[in-house]
């Protein structure tokens, strides 16, 4: 409970500081990765300064995981509110498709909206990537009092998703979370399994956002480490815990025994 706190705080605090960026005379910038990777493609040349910035989420990504979107990503905040609304909705009879797609449509988003940056010179994910049009709509508003054509894109997204397909955005299409997923595949923090505390309940799988597998630990580098399978789940059941690459073959190794173990035991029986 207390690691959804500390994420919400985060979350918000992001939007809170999207909010009041114009009145603060920074000397420094954080920069999405994915705009970078819109800026080389769309204009062909290379920004010092911006690849400087981009630094500090490349490396907290390489090291903790796909962890923007699970705890700084102002969208995220707002597209889980759709898995409620959903809820609600089969509580009082309405039934909403849950239509699944292929994982690999956000990396295929990412290759295309590069190539056509490249083609048209201009920042195709500034069209497309909500993080980016969350920031400018609320800018846009506030300080103009009217928003733009992104503003149809975020609810064209939000109703898919809510009557559609959950999650639809950031498990199958988001170019930035397919960027952010292979920026931390080689991750250091990772939410593992006790098989010996886990009783094989369910309620992790049912918690997770993106529709993985924690209670079989498979995750992956789509996982964005936000914990909430781990609140849903015994205590030391899941956790979070650093594993270095030296240390992974040895866990693979005793991940077999275990399941060898069980089947023995399940044969005997």
């Amino acid at each position: 409970m207390l690691t959804q706190i500390i994420r919400r705080t985060i979350q918000v605090s992001g939007i809170v500081l999207i909010i009041f960026i114009p009145f603060l005379s920074l000397d420094f910038n954080i920069s999405d990765p994915l705009t970078f990777i819109g800026n080389i493609f769309g204009s062909g040349k290379f920004y010092f300064t911006l690849f400087v910035s981009i630094l500090p989420l490349v490396i907290i990504t390489a090291a903790l995981g796909r962890v923007y979107c699970g705890w700084i990503c102002p969208m995220n905040l707002i597209f889980e509110l759709n898995g409620k609304i959903r809820k609600i909705l089969i509580k009082i009879g309405v039934k909403p498709f849950n239509v699944s797609f292929a994982r690999l449509n956000k990396y295929a988003l990412l290759i295309v909206g590069a190539a056509l940056s490249m083609i048209l010179g201009v920042q195709v994910f500034s069209f497309i990537y909500p993080p980016i049009i969350f920031n400018r709509e609320v800018i846009h508003l506030i300080y103009f009092g009217s928003v733009g054509t992104g503003a149809v894109v975020l609810v064209t997204i939000f109703l898919f998703e809510i009557s559609i397909s959950q999650r639809a955005w950031c498990r199958y299409f988001c170019p930035g979370g397919a960027l952010w997923s292979l920026l931390g595949a080689k991750r250091v923090l990772n939410i593992t399994i006790d098989r010996e505390i886990c009783d094989d309940c369910g309620k992790c799988n049912l918690a997770c956002e993106f529709g993985l597998d924690p209670m079989r630990g498979r995750m992956g580098m789509e996982c964005d480490n936000c914990g909430k399978c781990i609140s849903k789940c015994k205590p030391d059941a899941l956790k979070y815990s650093m594993i270095f690459p030296w240390q992974k073959k040895s866990i693979i190794r005793r991940r077999r025994h275990h399941k060898e173990d069980k089947e023995l035991n399940l044969a005997s029986n």
